[in-house]
């Protein structure tokens, strides 16, 4: 019997059978976390939560009939003011989804990582070409549209489907919903093409930062001097965003242009990515010692020795660069809005302390980060439990952004002039940071990446963090006061979607910080809880990632 030499196979039988597989295995990582039941119901949540916002999207735009209690032209004028323009709703929706592709498209990175951390049995599919006959290019193109499929039938249809259950729950009831059936597939496809722009820019920027040193430089770099080009409007955030351009002029033509584009971009980026898999040995100058011997705050215990371990981990992993850069590059879109928001007019009276809470949010990117460094396996054979190990991450997520927060909430106060409420938010924004960073902790362990397609701890996850959150925002508009919200839910009560509203004075808004303030110390006590129930939920858990 005669066997032939088998030549390794084609870009296009490369791709398929990569992106085939490529799909299973994200589903199975997912399932291996949570059940398989917990897993389905996270498009049926994202297609209620878009159903909700359907609704009131009467109330969002001015389009629900609600008029001044005193019926004149100038009451009627300043109703409108608070509401959201189409143009502003289409930008705020294209723009959080094409922040949301930036973060989730750098996997031009984790290749090597997925080689280097192979242990207990497992692969990925992903460091292939480094164990198999196989090309780069079409390895990592397969992994884009895989990235691309996934998010298609995990976010986006789901939200359109939940747009088109406020459109039939609309006609079911007789309220007035702002919103076509015709109207549905074009936000889907605007929605894909921005999706697919922003993780192909992404993984681009990543592909090229991993070939060099000057790449690590040039990519913030760039990616700064793009979000000043779009904040003064040399070019308009419209024209970046190409979706957003399609959604807002219905030129549909540059749909199929812009996913075109958007693939071109990502092959060059496959392309780009660098072939080295072959492990590094590198040395460096003691490290642990130096660390230990700065963190002499945290005393002589176990804990020292574990934050000190974890952030020479995070040194030596080499991905510190890109974890401060997920953490900042969210804090610079802020400090971009204050300073868009000085030249340009909002329905939301923003300050310094509406800024403050997403600060304690972001974190939990950085803590996402700190679980995906290295695999904790090894450590069930130390005298070493899961909630200890909880705890340094926290700590260290502490030490390492605490200093970049405070910075910004100074540049922000700068911006604004509005120094006055500088400490007042740095409460709030220490408090949202315990909060959210113990809640992260407690809820998903040592594998956030996975549990956040878990619905039961998302849901869990989403009502504890978006009711202080939404809480603290309102609170700051009127910087305490709480009498519009007041009567604005006196009206509703009453009239129920029929609404009217009264006008209200601006100026009787007092600079009272009494509930910001009340709030900020109660999420602080429920992080500290938090903390404590560490032991109870993960102390007999095992260390897995």
């Amino acid at each position: 019997m005669h066997i032939g030499l088998r030549e390794p196979p084609t870009f296009s039988i490369a791709f398929r059978s990569n992106f085939a597989m490529m799909f299973r295995e994200e589903w199975r990582q997912n399932v291996d976390f949570a059940r398989k039941r917990h897993i389905m119901m996270f498009p049926v949540m994202l297609a209620l939560v878009a159903m909700i916002i359907t609704v009131g999207l009467r109330f969002l735009t001015g389009d629900a009939g609600i008029e001044s209690y005193y019926d004149t032209q100038m009451a009627a004028d300043a109703q409108a003011e608070k509401a959201f323009t189409w143009a502003e709703l289409k930008i705020g929706l294209h723009l959080s989804l094409f922040m949301f592709s930036l973060g989730m498209g750098s996997f031009a990175f984790i290749g090597r990582n997925m080689v280097s951390q192979r242990g207990s049995g497992k692969s990925y599919l992903l460091a292939g070409p480094a164990l198999l006959p196989l090309e780069l290019p079409p390895v990592y193109l397969a992994y884009y549209c895989k990235e691309v499929a996934f998010y298609l039938c995990l976010i986006l249809t789901p939200v359109v489907g939940g747009m088109a259950l406020g459109i039939l729950f609309g006609m079911m009831t007789g309220l007035s919903i702002p919103l076509l059936w015709t109207s549905l597939p074009v936000v889907l496809g605007c929605m894909l093409v921005t999706m697919m722009q922003g993780l192909a820019l992404s993984f681009f920027a990543s592909a090229i930062w991993s070939r060099s040193s000057l790449g690590a430089w040039l990519v913030p770099l760039g990616a700064v001097g793009a979000g000043i080009i779009v904040a003064i409007d040399i070019i308009p955030l419209e024209s970046a965003i190409i979706g957003l351009q399609v959604q807002l002029n219905h030129n549909l033509l540059l749909l199929p242009v812009a996913a075109l584009s958007s693939l071109i971009i990502a092959t060059v980026g496959a392309h780009l990515v660098p072939d080295d898999f072959e492990i590094r040995v590198t040395t460096r100058t003691e490290l642990f010692v130096p660390v230990h011997r700065q963190l002499f705050f945290l005393g002589n215990g176990q804990m020292r020795t574990l934050v000190a371990k974890e952030m020479v981990d995070v040194w030596r992993s080499g991905t510190l660069f890109k974890m401060l850069g997920s953490y900042c590059v969210p804090l610079l879109f802020l400090l971009a809005l204050a300073w868009m928001a000085d030249f340009a007019r909002f329905p939301i009276p923003f300050n310094l302390l509406s800024y403050a809470p997403f600060l304690g949010f972001f974190g939990f990117n950085f803590y996402s980060w700190l679980n995906a460094v290295d695999s904790p396996d090894f450590l069930n054979g130390l005298p070493v439990r899961v909630p200890q190990l909880l705890r340094a991450k926290i700590l260290v997520y502490f030490i390492m952004t605490t200093w970049i927060s405070v910075l910004f909430l100074i540049l922000m106060a700068y911006l604004l002039d509005q120094w006055a409420g500088l400490l007042p938010a740095l409460l709030v924004m220490i408090a949202n940071s315990v909060y959210i960073v113990a809640l992260s902790g407690l809820l998903m362990g040592l594998r956030p990446n996975k549990a956040i397609f878990d619905t039961q701890i998302m849901a869990i996850f989403w009502v504890a963090t978006v009711i202080p959150l939404v809480s603290l925002f309102l609170l700051s508009f009127t910087q305490g006061d709480m009498s519009l919200y007041a009567n604005q839910w006196a009206q509703v009560e009453s009239g129920g979607f029929d609404a009217t509203s009264q006008g209200y004075d601006s100026s009787q808004a007092e600079a009272s910080f009494g509930g910001i303030v009340a709030i900020s110390l109660g999420l602080l006590a429920l992080g500290g809880t938090f903390l404590l129930m560490l032991e109870r939920r993960w102390g007999r858990a095992a260390f897995e990632n």
